[in-house]
């Protein structure tokens, strides 16, 4: 058995998917790891890419074809072939620093624990011009306890950002929901009380592109998004219910108090009629989701947004013809 199975899951991914496989396999792992990659319906050059790569490294990378079914389902399409002992996604736009992830199993992961974490570094393509990566690779455990006492503390965004042990999550599948599959799939993981080691070794570097920044969000996506983030509430709601946790549940309900501000932004962004969007919030309401708890002074305004349904019209043209194009961009590079 490999120490370490790598998923990559990749969709027309060929302008970016080398310098992933190159920075993932730039590690010394003593041998001890698979890449699978997964390749999700892409048409463009990324089959021949992976295959170059197999072709290479046949005792190290594996190829899996699929339909395109979205990232959930290559996730999981790489978790069902996966023979590591423990099992790593990392997405095939990003990188990794060298040495970063194979300095964290070797000095952060054993048997005592089935998470570890690490540190990334986010960078959009002004970063990207200037940053350059240092030789030298530390860190330090900066927290080791169980995922519930981590949770209560703060949740988890990112999976990239995880090792987790196969056999502790074997039983955890990637939800079918949109742009907050990573949040639900932690939730998931996390209340499943299991051990956990953070550290703050740097290893993941996160990429934003210009286009990702600037692209418009279609109404068919951020519908779906909307659906997802939905999911994620009602999800987070029931193991509120069922938890006798106090702090387990007041940090569920900032969860859902701060996670409620990007739903609120694909919901102007869903180009929804006032109806559909009195009947969204209505629902919401019925299942207890809404109005959230006012934690912040942004919970407060997606509350005004939220109740205010019949301002809906004017909220979205703002929101979608100046807020995204103009100010959301800046707000990324900050």
């Amino acid at each position: 058995m490999k120490k370490l199975s790598i998923v990559v899951p990749a969709y027309n991914a060929a302008g970016c998917l080398g310098r992933c496989l190159e920075s993932i396999l730039d590690q010394d792992y003593h041998d001890d790891i698979e890449v699978i990659i997964v390749n999700d319906g892409s048409t463009d050059d990324t089959a021949s890419i992976a295959a170059m790569y197999q072709s290479q490294r046949p005792d190290v990378i594996r190829v899996i074809t699929k339909e395109n079914g979205g990232l959930p389902s290559a996730r999981n399409a790489g978790m069902d072939v996966a023979q590591g002992e423990w099992i790593w996604f990392c997405d095939s736009d990003d990188y990794i620093k060298k040495n970063g992830l194979s300095y964290v199993l070797d000095h952060f992961v054993d048997d005592s624990i089935d998470l570890c974490t690490f540190s990334s570094i986010t960078l959009d393509p002004i970063a990207l011009k200037t940053f350059s990566e240092t030789d030298e690779v530390t860190g330090r455990i900066t927290f080791e306890g169980s995922t519930i006492d981590k949770y209560e503390k703060e949740y988890p965004t990112f999976v990239w950002d995880h090792l987790y042990r196969l056999d502790a999550i074997r039983d955890v599948r990637f939800r079918n929901v949109a742009m907050c599959e990573d949040v639900v799939f932690n939730l998931d993981v996390y209340m499943k009380n299991l051990r956990l080691r953070c550290t703050k070794t740097s290893v993941y570097r996160y990429t934003v592109s210009e286009t990702q920044l600037t692209r418009k969000r279609d109404k068919k996506t951020m519908r779906r998004a909307v659906q997802g983030y939905e999911s994620l509430f009602e999800l987070a709601r029931g193991y509120q219910q069922s938890s006798p946790d106090e702090e387990l549940k007041m940090a569920l309900e900032k969860m859902i108090s701060y996670q409620f501000t990007p739903f609120m932004s694909r919901a102007l962004s869903a180009g929804y009629t006032g109806c559909e969007f009195k009947e969204l919030m209505q629902r919401l309401k019925r299942k207890g989701l809404f109005p959230v708890q006012e934690f912040t002074k942004r919970d407060a305004t997606v509350n005004r947004i939220g109740k205010l349904t019949a301002l809906y019209p004017i909220e979205s043209w703002l929101f979608r013809k100046i807020f995204v194009p103009y100010v959301l961009p800046r707000l990324s590079r900050n």
